[in-house]
């Protein structure tokens, strides 16, 4: 028996790892079944099933629940058998307890991916795990794919599938998020859709039985909607294929990761909610930057650098140019620039000469360009224009700058207070200027 169970780890190993996964199905279906589909509000069936159809997912919608007859306006079957027809993947909310026989009846269907909701697995100790390992042979029997257990769902913004318990519906973008937490993932989802960032995907994984985030990097690699991926880690699993897949990915794309379990406290918390155990920190760290991927600290972090490689061009060299209105804007960004490799070279006389034109004459004369606090609105305009028209740099930032509408407004609003002899048509006009430009 045990010789059998090792040549069935080793076939499975072939099957999801070396080719891609095959995660067409759940990521971009054309049939999907809520099993434990349900009426009532608040649970995972309800979320689920209500997500996916206010989503406008446009493929078939088969909720499963032998209690109910008619949810959101769809006839509900009493078991998966009852489906007419194929169903790419299956969301499965029902007790943990079940999921066995479940998913039995998932692979004589022939599903061919199954996203596990429902938690009570290796997360809450030995008799979970054994379940855990219970299931993901079910899976490999039938040949199913499996996401999770125990995770918040899935987005596919392209596909117009929205399968999580939080209703956040992103526009698709080119930004593809893969997290170990579901809820700080959905949490980051939510953000980034309030700050205009698009998603192609998220996959929260789970506990990861079958698949984890060298799988999903391999999918994603493939995949032309995901030009960004980001990670959030907390189990690294086997961080020798982890790196080496992540670094031939990110010769094709960015790849961002926020590690967590850094510390022995962090360790702690992310074995107790999602069963995983965190490896060391600071190898992992100095193996990331060896590969070339991105390393952050914080959450904002993940979204800053998407925003900005989902907006921008990638540099092609390590030069940059700094136009800031005050001089401690420069300093903290030249310090930021060098400790993170990247130089801040001196800018040529002749750009010096023609901003001379428009600056008084203690302006720094050097990168960082420092603006003195002009109120010209042309003079920031025209340095970054210097800049960009340069050929010694490979990119510029630009700070210090933003947000002088809500100091206008502020004036305005101050000026009113105090001030009875101000004309309010001139404020008005002030106001409707800085709203419009």
């Amino acid at each position: 028996m045990k010789a059998k169970l090792e040549d069935n780890t080793a076939e499975a190993k072939q099957r999801f790892e070396s080719p891609v996964p095959e995660l067409d199905p759940i990521m971009y279906p054309q049939s999907v079944a809520v099993i434990g589909a349900s009426s009532a509000f608040g649970k995972w069936g309800q979320l689920i099933l209500t997500n996916i159809v206010a989503g406008g997912f446009e493929g078939k919608i088969f909720p499963v629940n032998p209690k109910e007859t008619s949810l959101c306006g769809l006839p509900v079957y009493k078991r998966i058998s009852d489906i007419p027809g194929p169903v790419d993947v299956a969301f499965i909310t029902i007790p943990a307890g079940g999921v066995p026989a479940i998913l039995e009846e998932c692979g004589r269907k022939g599903i061919k991916g199954v996203v596990l909701i429902t938690s009570g697995f290796s997360e809450t100790g030995s008799e979970g795990a054994a379940l855990e390992r219970e299931i993901t042979e079910i899976c490999k029997r039938w040949n199913i794919v499996l996401i999770g257990p125990n995770t918040m769902g899935i987005i596919s913004s392209y596909a117009k599938l929205f399968a999580t318990g939080t209703h956040t519906r992103p526009r698709p973008g080119g930004v593809a998020f893969v997290s170990q937490s579901g809820n700080l993932g959905n949490q980051l989802v939510h953000w980034a859709s309030q700050q205009g960032i698009g998603i192609s995907q998220f996959i929260g994984s789970g506990n990861e039985a079958m698949l984890g985030c060298a799988d999903y990097l391999e999918y994603l690699e493939q995949d032309e909607n995901a030009r960004i991926i980001m990670l959030y880690m907390e189990n690294v699993g086997d961080g020798r294929r982890l790196l080496s897949v992540a670094r031939r990915v990110n010769q094709k794309k960015p790849v961002i990761v926020l590690k967590g379990g850094r510390t022995s406290a962090g360790k702690a918390a992310a074995a107790s909610h999602t069963g995983s155990m965190g490896g060391e920190f600071l190898i992992f760290r100095a193996a990331c930057r060896q590969a070339g991927i991105l390393n952050v600290d914080a959450p904002a972090e993940l979204l800053d650098l998407s925003a900005g490689f989902s907006s921008l061009p990638i540099p092609k060299g390590d030069r940059v140019g700094i136009v800031t209105l005050g001089g401690g804007w420069g300093v903290v960004t030249a310090d930021a620039c060098n400790e993170n490799g990247l130089r801040v070279p001196d800018i040529p006389e002749q750009i010096v000469e023609r901003l001379n034109k428009y600056l008084p004459p203690f302006w720094s004369k050097r990168n960082p360009l420092d603006l003195v606090g002009t109120r010209d609105t042309e003079v920031p305009i025209v340095a970054v224009e210097e800049l960009l028209k340069w050929d010694g740099i490979d990119a510029v930032i630009s700070l210090g700058i933003i947000g002088r509408t809500e100091l206008v407004r502020l004036l305005v609003n101050s000026t009113r207070r105090v001030d009875p002899t101000a004309s309010a048509e001139v404020l008005d006009e002030i106001e409707g200027f800085v709203e419009k430009y």
